[in-house]
C-alpha cells in the first residue's frame, strides 16, 4: 500500500499463537488426584468388607455363647428340679402329679433325659410296643448302669422292655436298632428256642415268649424344665 510520499506501508498484523487444547489426562496432577481417589475408594470397600467380616464373627461368637449359657442353665435347672423330686419320694410326699417343675406328664417319672412310664396292663410285646407308639413313647431302653438302677429302684414287677430279635438265629436289638451293651448287662435266664422278647425283673432282664403277657414301661423324651417353676 502506498502512502502519500510513494513509499509502501507494509500493515503487520500482530497475530496471537494458536490456542492448544490440554488432555486432563495428560497433566501429572490429575493423573495424582485420580490415584489418590481410587486408592482411597478401595480403602474404604476393604474397610466396609473387614467390618462386614468382624460383624459376623461377632454375632456368631454371641449366638454360641448365648446356646451354651441356655445349655448350662437347661442342665442346672435339670439336676435341681430331679434333686427336688427325689427329696419328695424320700419323704413319700410325691404325689401323682409329681414336683410342678417336672416337664413329663402325670403319672410319668423324670430322670435324666427321659420321662419313664409305669403301666399295669397285661399285654403281649407287640400289644406293649403298640401301647407305648400310641403314647408317644416307645419299649424302655436300658444304655447305662444309671437307667438300669432307677429301674431296678422304681419297680420290683415283671415288665416289657425294647429288646427282641427277629428269630433264635439273629442278634438282640433294642427298638432303635442298637446292640445292648454286654458293660451294662446280660441276659438272665436260660435262654430258649423261639423265647425273642425280653422282659426287665428285679434288676435283671430275662428272655421269653413274646406272646406272653406282663406290665410294660414306656419311655421319651422329656422337654425342657421350666425355670420359672424353681424361682
Amino acid at each position: 500500500m502506498l502512502d502519500e510520499d510513494g513509499y509502501i506501508t507494509l500493515n503487520i498484523k500482530n497475530r496471537k499463537p494458536p490456542l492448544t487444547s490440554v488432555d486432563p489426562a495428560s497433566s501429572p496432577l490429575w493423573r495424582v488426584t485420580a490415584l489418590i481417589l481410587l486408592v482411597l475408594c478401595m480403602g474404604l470397600v476393604v474397610g466396609l468388607v473387614a467390618l462386614g467380616m468382624m460383624s459376623v464373627r461377632e454375632l456368631n461368637h454371641q449366638q454360641v455363647e448365648n446356646k451354651n449359657v441356655s445349655g448350662t442353665l437347661h442342665q442346672v435347672a435339670k439336676k435341681f428340679c430331679q434333686y427336688l423330686i427325689k427329696q419328695l419320694e424320700q419323704k413319700n410326699s410325691v404325689s401323682k402329679y409329681g414336683h410342678k417343675c417336672s416337664p413329663c406328664d402325670r403319672n410319668w417319672r423324670y430322670y435324666g433325659d427321659s420321662c419313664y412310664g409305669f403301666f399295669r396292663h397285661n399285654l403281649t410285646w407287640e400289644e406293649s410296643k403298640q401301647f407305648c407308639i400310641n403314647m408317644n413313647a416307645t419299649l424302655l431302653k436300658i444304655a447305662s448302669q444309671n437307667v438300669l438302677e432307677y429301674m431296678k429302684s422304681r419297680t420290683g414287677l415283671i415288665r416289657w422292655v425294647g429288646l427282641s430279635r427277629k428269630s433264635s438265629n439273629e442278634v438282640w436289638m433294642w427298638e432303635d436298632g442298637s446292640v445292648p451293651s454286654k458293660n451294662v448287662f446280660e441276659l438272665s435266664g436260660n435262654e430258649r428256642e423261639n423265647m425273642n422278647c425280653a422282659y426287665f425283673h428285679d434288676g435283671k432282664i430275662y428272655p421269653t415268649f413274646c406272646k406272653n403277657k406282663h406290665y410294660l414301661m414306656c419311655e421319651r423324651n422329656a422337654s425342657m424344665v421350666n425355670v420359672d417353676t424353681l424361682l
